[in-house]
Order: C-alpha cells, then sequence, then structure tokens
C-alpha cells in the first residue's frame, strides 16, 4: 500500500468550493482524504499553488503531433484537408516511424500541460505499445472511413478487432469514429452504431463542422463532392440527399456514449435533441474553430439548455499545440463575462462526462483517480479570477497519483 499525502496553498475540487490550505491524501492512486491541512501536518507541499482535477482534453489527432505548424490554408477547408491528405501520404511510409513517434510525442505534450486523460482519433497506424508506461489515459476512437458500399464489411470487421481489445489495458480504452457525414457511407454509420451497441463502446464523430458540410448533405453537391472524386472516393451512384445534421443525430443517438465533435453549425432543434439526451456531448475545440474563422459557436447556448459541453484541442494540424489549458485561457480571454468555475468545468468534469468516466475522473473527490494538476498564479487577489490568465503556469501534473 503505497500513502501519499500533498499539500498546497488551494484545492479546487470543481464539484465543492476550494479548499484553501488544502491537503489531498492518496493511497494506491486513489483519492482517500480531501480536506484543510492541519498545522505542522507531514505532507509533501507542493507551494504556493492551486491544485485542481487533472485536465481531460476529448478530442485530439496526436499522429499529427510532429507538425510544426497548423495545415494551410485554412480556408476553404477541402483545400485544408488536401494539405493534411497530403501529409499522410508522404510522411506515413509503410516503415515511417513519423505516426508512431508522434503518438508518444503528442502524449507526453498533453501530459506537461496538465492533461491526464486523452480522447483520441485513432487512425490506421495507431499502436498503444509506442506510448509511454507512465501518463494520460486515453480513449482511442478507431476512426472508420468509406463511402463504397464493398468498403462497409472490412470496417466493420477492423472495427469489431478494435473494440475486441476493451479490458486488455488499463491505460487505453478502445471505441469508434465515424469521421464525418461527408467520409462515411450511411450503411457504415449504421453499422458502427450496432457494433458500439454490441460492445458498450463510446463514439465520437466530427458534425456540423462547416457550411461545406451542410451543403453536402442537403444537396450532394459542392467542395467536398469535388475533393472526394479527385480522391477516388465517390460513390458512383452518390450519396442520398435532403439530410441534415439532425439525421445524423438521430443514428447517434443509439450508440451507448456519443461524442459529437465540433458542432459549429448545430441550430436549435439539433441543440434541444442533444440537450435532451445525457449520454450525448458536444466537444468544443475553440482554438481549432478561430484557426478556420467559423462563425461564433453555440457552446453557450448548449451550456444553457443543459448539454454537456467538453473541450479539445484537435490536433496540431489545425492548433499550434495540445494544451488544453491554453484553450481555458483562451475562453477566459474571450468570454470575461463566463465564471472561471464554469470553465473550469468544462475542462474537467465535463470531459469525464462526455468520455463515461465520471466515476474516477473530473473532481478532486475521494474514491477518485488521483489525476490532479497543479497551477501557479500569475499574481495575487481572488484565486479564481487569477486561475486562468496568460501569467498562470502548470507546474506539475499526476497521472494516477504519479509525479
Amino acid at each position: 500500500m503505497t500513502l501519499q499525502r500533498l499539500k498546497a496553498k488551494c484545492i479546487f475540487p470543481v464539484d465543492r468550493p476550494p479548499i484553501e490550505n488544502g491537503l489531498i491524501e492518496t493511497v494506491d492512486g486513489i483519492i482517500t482524504t480531501v480536506r484543510m491541512a492541519e498545522p505542522h501536518e507531514t505532507a509533501t507541499d507542493l507551494g504556493d499553488v492551486v491544485v485542481l482535477p487533472g485536465l481531460i482534453n476529448a478530442h485530439t489527432h496526436l499522429e499529427f503531433s510532429r507538425v510544426a505548424q497548423p495545415f494551410q490554408p485554412a480556408r476553404p477547408f477541402t483545400d485544408w484537408i488536401r494539405s493534411l491528405v497530403a501529409y499522410r501520404r508522404r510522411e506515413f511510409t509503410p516503415n515511417s516511424t513519423v505516426q508512431r513517434d508522434a503518438l508518444s510525442t503528442g502524449a507526453t505534450e498533453a501530459e506537461s500541460s496538465g492533461t491526464t486523460l486523452l480522447g483520441e482519433i485513432a487512425t490506421s497506424g495507431w499502436s498503444d505499445v509506442t506510448l509511454s508506461t507512465h501518463g494520460p489515459r486515453i480513449f482511442a476512437f478507431h476512426e472508420l472511413i468509406g463511402l463504397h458500399s464493398e468498403a462497409v464489411e472490412l470496417q466493420i470487421k477492423l472495427a469489431e478487432e478494435w473494440l475486441a481489445r476493451n479490458g486488455q489495458s488499463d491505460r487505453v480504452t478502445f471505441g469508434l469514429s465515424p469521421h464525418a457525414p461527408y467520409s462515411v457511407s450511411p450503411e457504415l454509420l449504421q453499422g458502427s452504431i450496432e457494433l458500439a451497441k454490441r460492445f458498450e463502446a463510446p463514439v465520437a464523430m466530427h458534425l456540423a463542422e462547416t457550411h461545406e458540410e451542410l451543403e453536402f448533405l442537403a444537396d450532394g453537391r459542392g467542395p467536398f463532392v469535388e475533393m472526394l472524386k479527385s480522391f477516388s472516393a465517390w460513390p458512383e451512384g452518390g450519396l442520398p440527399t435532403g439530410r441534415r445534421p439532425l439525421d445524423i443525430l438521430r443514428i447517434l443517438a443509439d450508440a451507448p456514449r456519443a461524442l459529437v465533435v465540433h458542432g459549429n453549425y448545430l441550430v436549435d432543434d439539433e441543440i434541444e435533441f442533444i440537450a435532451a439526451r445525457p449520454r450525448m456531448s458536444v466537444v468544443y475545440c475553440p482554438r481549432t474553430h478561430e484557426f478556420f474563422g467559423h462563425e461564433p459557436h453555440p457552446w453557450l447556448k448548449l451550456l444553457d439548455k443543459g448539454t454537456n459541453v467538453a473541450l479539445g484541442t484537435d490536433g496540431r494540424g489545425s492548433n499550434p499545440d495540445l494544451s488544453l489549458w491554453k484553450e481555458l485561457v483562451f475562453l477566459r480571454e474571450r468570454f470575461p463575462d463566463v465564471a472561471p468555475s464554469t470553465l473550469l468545468e468544462l475542462g474537467t468534469l465535463a470531459g469525464a462526462r462526455a468520455l463515461g468516466c465520471e466515476h474516477d475522473c473530473g473532481t478532486i473527490t475521494p474514491g477518485k483517480r488521483a489525476d490532479l494538476v497543479a497551477v501557479s498564479l500569475g499574481g495575487g487577489g481572488d484565486l479564481l479570477e487569477e486561475l486562468m490568465t496568460t501569467d498562470s503556469q502548470i507546474v506539475r501534473t499526476i497521472c494516477g497519483g504519479k509525479m
């Protein structure tokens, strides 16, 4: 049995008010006590810091973690995708270590910036073997792509093999990611949901991301069709038209747990639909959203309706780094009227809810994992007001009690 006591200037559990001069006791990486420290009590002193629950980055693409700067151009979106595909084809050759090395690099970067749990979109070259033995836990969503009917059977077979790995690792949980409405046929989407139900696995899907996607669903026309034809990926008979994100949401709602990634252009009835379903969450990626120059995101309306809104960084293909902390600072600067406690919940407990693990992380609570992050403040004054500023810094990340 390993007993550990940590004390700090302040502990912010998220589900309760802050505890000044706080102490956290853990046994074998599980929190047993959270309280004020007694005078002269023996404990490892983390110093003049605020201790928070470990941050949860609900949407990443670690395969791009060695990209020096985001792909260009950002607009139109289909040209950005072409740049991404060109990078994959150039760098991810059969004998290349770029993709495998990027996974470890990205996980390490995320941990150094306070993240203890990642929601990762895992493509064909993804391997948990390349990850270090210590670091963030990962929900690895196997990416499914295919518009041709003959691709469905193979994709489902690979997805079934992927989900069969659940229970083999205490570090990685396996889920599915039918990529997006413009890259997944209705048959493949439905098949992936049925498979997720059989394995009780979570599902993540990019949805309502761009105006071009809405045009594609409604009319079967636009830049996505031209791009898919250039990739020889467009099916001969085309795809159903007269659709919208709500039609996709109705299918996703059958999954044991569904993450709607981006959701930049969700409208009122779609927001109402998600809000009425506790197993559905929206993952908002603030700095990626700004990189693409989208219209204002409906995250505040989603919150007002009671939707669980988590945060993600996306990958370095659209973001300068993988720091969820910087996403919080970004939101704090641009939305000063939103309470810091609300923002912090988006980056912790809401991410845990999205991934279905709020029972063991997301708050500093007895019985949960000792996933913690220590933040130094930039100045004096109110702790919460000083917490998410450009002067505040992540100084230590603790994953399961390990520093």
